[in-house]
């Protein structure tokens, strides 16, 4: 959530056929006139959105307004679920003259700000997911939390976004999970699909056999679809 953004802007990430867009909201907390024309704006966004990254940034403490806005969208129907909390500017924390520049990386005392600012946040936003802290601009801990995001959306956005996610970032643990869940979805569709009709025993007895059939195969050409 950038202050600046004062409507939503989406960016649209197209590889071959599929696509990730990604929104852009306007962030919270300066002007309670502005907050208040942000809650129409969520609102009405909250369908279309597979996971909703809410950015805070770990060298503050203000988040008053943060708290509101999110119980405000849980009353309007937002599932916990879909949420992941994120802490920004990890390399600000204090003391932030500590900040290990070569190694990029937080010192030792900065870690200890970080998992107290993390544990602080945890109970302020109770959420399915940890709280995950990053350093954008060094890249610090974006692997973890492109695993995370991986992890935390639902499992027909998993395959795709993966596919958009640049290779330096990506780890064997998200891979494995797009993976995964490919197979799950390729299977639910299937079942739901025979779900429709009423088919004698020894059909859906072939019926299943050819699913697993076709998950393997689709799981094996998993890389190459995506």
């Amino acid at each position: 959530m950038n202050g600046c953004t004062r409507q939503a802007h989406r960016l649209t990430l197209q590889l071959g056929e599929r696509r990730m867009t990604l929104v852009d909201l306007p962030g919270i907390g300066e002007t309670p006139q502005h907050d208040q024309e942000y809650r129409t704006l969520y609102r009405q966004l909250l369908p279309e959105l597979d996971l909703i990254i809410w950015i805070l940034r770990a060298d503050e403490r203000a988040y008053a307004a943060d708290i509101t806005m999110h119980q405000f969208l849980l009353n309007e129907g937002a599932d916990p679920s879909r949420f992941l909390f994120v802490l920004s500017h990890a390399d600000r924390v204090f003391p932030a003259e500590e900040w290990n520049a070569t190694e990029k990386c937080p010192s030792r005392q900065q870690a200890l700000s970080l998992a107290t600012v993390t544990a602080r946040v945890a109970t302020l936003f109770p959420s399915s997911f940890p709280v995950l802290s990053v350093a954008a601009p060094v890249g610090w801990n974006l692997p973890a939390f492109v695993s995370l995001m991986i992890h935390a959306l639902p499992p027909q956005a998993t395959s795709a976004v993966y596919s958009h996610i640049r290779g330096e970032n990506r780890s064997e643990q998200a891979r494995k999970h797009a993976q995964q869940t490919f197979g799950e979805t390729i299977g639910k569709s299937f079942d739901d699909a025979v779900a429709r009709f009423s088919f004698p025993a020894w059909m859906l007895q072939l019926l299943r056999k050819t699913r697993d059939r076709i998950i393997h195969l689709l799981i094996t050409l998993w890389e190459r679809l995506f």
